[in-house]
């Protein structure tokens, strides 16, 4: 990964002298967010973390053992005397398990945007590789819609008085070989071995349905490769869609906002161990497969002191044969997922955070697995609301599961919090006290 990072920045010495033409740009922009954790845990090891095999996603405050920064740069480099701006984008991410362990950098983000082009009636295009029009919910950062990869495409295209239009064309191949953004593969493409497939992307945003609120909806489909590989032949890959449905609703208390999703995928459509359905899943999976989920996420500040993050999420996995079940990944479930994170200000510059998260797996065969976790964290902050940054926290985390939930750990996440051969052994509950930091700039 780091020789890949010296290439990229090697190239981009080397373009430099065919930018002198860009002299006229403005300066550089940057954003960044980084968080870090240091924790000690009830049976006296380090911080560990807890979440339930098979859910893809955990409740965040307290339960983030890793090390992870994003740091974005941005640089106009023309603007036309029509209105039109073009921009060179880049971020590196830096991620390590913990503190001590050893450390992970990419690109996930390296694309040239141009915005307010005449051509597209004000819309923008872009190519490269970005995060392209994702939603999650914060309590959890479950990335529920996204899209993701080299690609391109034309982007919020107005289409009448309200609507917006995006078509993205986005690859997954051989040269990418991850969801993720990390190397080596992991995800759904590491399960490809690497066979690529292509992804068209089709948004119309904007439909209005009544005072601050619209439709939103997304189809996505998976073409996968004609040819295969040396390890899958093309007759065991399949294509796949992937659809979303959502209301959004703004101008809640404010700058609150409530989203409500409806999706629905096949296939690779599926998204597999990707959270987003539409994004490019496992290419052995058929269209017997699917996924459906609804996703209803609130976030509101109620008062200048309290604000609140409330989570709920059902997810219906189905058609896995026995030979495409694995334990915690691909399986014939549902998983629910019910919770909330709020922020009480004391004063300005104090305040509380608490998170409480209830996750439940009803696999067709088996018991049901669950986990409940808990944090509470006095935080020292740059405001009272719950966005503002920078956070500085003392948490207590507490966490409890059931037999269930720790024998699928033990075969799908061994050495994990939950498994018995993880820091908690053989108990059915754990907790971990520790401090961490989450800034934004």
């Amino acid at each position: 990964m780091k020789n890949i990072i010296q290439k990229a920045l090697f190239h981009t010495a080397l373009t430099a002298g065919a930018m002198a033409c860009c002299a006229q740009a403005s300066a550089l922009d940057y954003q960044g967010y980084f968080r870090a954790l240091a924790g000690s845990n009830s049976s006296h090891g380090g911080a560990s973390c807890f979440q339930l095999a098979g859910a893809l996603a955990k409740y965040r405050l307290g339960n983030e053992c890793e090390v992870y920064g994003e740091f974005w740069l941005g640089q106009e480099v023309a603007k036309a005397d029509d209105g039109a701006v073009f921009n060179a984008n880049i971020m590196l991410s830096y991620y390590s398990a913990n503190a001590s362990s050893k450390s992970e950098a990419d690109l996930p983000q390296i694309y040239v945007q141009g915005d307010k082009i005449p051509e597209l009636n004000n819309g923008s295009v872009w190519l490269g590789r970005k995060y392209y029009k994702r939603e999650g919910l914060g309590a959890n950062d479950f990335i529920y819609w996204s899209g993701r990869g080299f690609g391109g495409g034309i982007q919020d295209v107005m289409v009448g008085d309200n609507l917006k239009f995006s078509y993205a064309l986005l690859r997954k191949d051989n040269l990418v070989a991850t969801t993720s953004g990390l190397l080596p593969a992991t995800g759904a493409l590491a399960d490809n071995g690497s066979n690529s497939a292509t992804r068209h992307d089709f948004q119309l945003r904007g439909i209005p349905t009544n005072p601050g609120g619209s439709l939103e909806l997304g189809l996505s489909f998976i073409v996968k490769d004609a040819k295969g590989n040396d390890k899958q032949s093309a007759d065991t890959l399949h294509s796949g869609y992937g659809a979303t449905i959502q209301h959004r609703q703004t101008g809640i208390n404010g700058d609150g906002e409530n989203k409500f999703a409806l999706q629905y995928g096949t296939g690779p459509g599926t998204g597999g161990a990707d959270q987003a359905i539409g994004a490019i899943g496992n290419l052995s999976d058929d269209k017997n497969i699917s996924r459906l989920r609804v996703v209803e996420g609130l976030y509101t500040q109620f008062t200048p002191r309290l604000g609140a993050e409330l989570v709920a999420i059902y997810q219906k996995d189905k058609g896995f044969t026995p030979e495409h079940t694995v334990l915690g990944v691909a399986e014939n479930k549902v998983w629910t997922s019910l919770g909330g994170h709020l922020v009480y200000g004391i004063s300005r510059r104090f305040k509380i955070g608490m998170d409480l998260g209830v996750d439940a797996i009803r696999p067709d065969e088996g018991p049901t697995r669950r986990m409940t976790k808990f944090t509470i964290a006095p935080t020292i902050s740059s405001g009272m609301g719950l966005n503002a940054r920078p956070d500085l926290r003392l948490f207590y985390t507490y966490a409890k599961w059931n037999d269930a939930a720790r024998h699928a750990a033990d075969s799908a996440a061994p050495g994990s919090a939950l498994s018995s051969t993880g820091a908690f052994g053989a108990a059915k509950s754990g907790s971990m006290i520790g401090v961490q930091a989450d800034v934004c700039f």
